[in-house]
């Protein structure tokens, strides 16, 4: 007889439980948009090469959707985005003694997935989220811009495509994979609605294509770093609502 009572003491929780998580479940759909500042890491025989680097503005944008579940979510989406860097050479010596430097600026645009865990730490209605999870990136398109600055000459400037892919003329991987984590601000709109900003970091993975770099006897890795702002709007439908 204890044991029966045990037993359905445990089954009732349970079952409050479940039943809790249920109310609190909910899928998500909506989009958002905002700015990023993006950079290249650079390593070995690149950062040799290009001693100084500089943020380079861009926006990014598209359509989230996930689950949620109490504190919990599973965050995701297809968003466009722009990156790139601007940097820059040393002072070195071309010829006939003359001296100069080399600026570059790369522009390259990406559809992004990500693959988020977020949880809610504090507030229950508005609160503050924490989000960490792979991104996959695809590049879609790719510009650069070399200025030779020689002193007292002046300076010459090139621009051309960048190419992506695994050939022996591409010089980035078409698929760059990275990591996203960052703070982020939940507040409900309405009675199904809730707004999001978000601060993430996008620490990407190596980008160069081995083959590429191999013929030309590069080493060193190039990884795409970005700090993301954006806003976002999503709609919720709560499991057990009838529609």
């Amino acid at each position: 007889m204890k044991k029966q009572l045990i037993l359905t003491a445990v089954f009732f929780a349970f079952f409050q439980i479940a039943a809790r998580a249920q109310n609190d479940m909910s899928i998500f759909i909506g989009g958002g948009g905002g700015g990023n500042l993006s950079t290249y890491s650079y390593t070995a025989d690149y950062a040799d090469t290009y001693t100084s680097s500089s943020a380079k503005p861009g926006l990014n944008g598209g359509f989230v959707f996930g689950m949620e579940f109490g504190k919990m979510a599973i965050v995701s989406g297809v968003n466009f985005i722009q990156k790139g860097t601007k940097a820059e050479t040393d002072n070195y010596r071309i010829e006939n003694d003359y001296v100069g430097f080399v600026k570059a600026r790369e522009n390259t645009s990406f559809i992004s997935i990500p693959l988020l865990f977020r949880y809610r730490i504090l507030g229950e209605k508005i609160g503050l989220v924490a989000s960490a999870g792979p991104s996959f990136n695809v590049a879609v398109s790719g510009n650069s811009r070399l200025e030779l600055e020689v002193a007292g000459v002046g300076s010459r400037s090139q621009s051309g495509d960048i190419n992506f892919g695994s050939g022996i003329n591409d010089t980035y991987k078409r698929f760059q994979p990275g990591f996203m984590l960052g703070p982020g601000m939940l507040m409900p709109v309405g009675e199904k609605g809730k707004l999001a900003v978000n601060m993430l970091f996008d620490l990407g993975f190596d980008a160069v294509n081995k083959r590429n770099a191999t013929a030309r006897g590069i080493n060193g890795k190039v990884m795409n770093v970005s700090a993301i702002l954006n806003v976002t709007y999503t709609h919720h439908f709560v499991f057990g609502d009838k529609y």
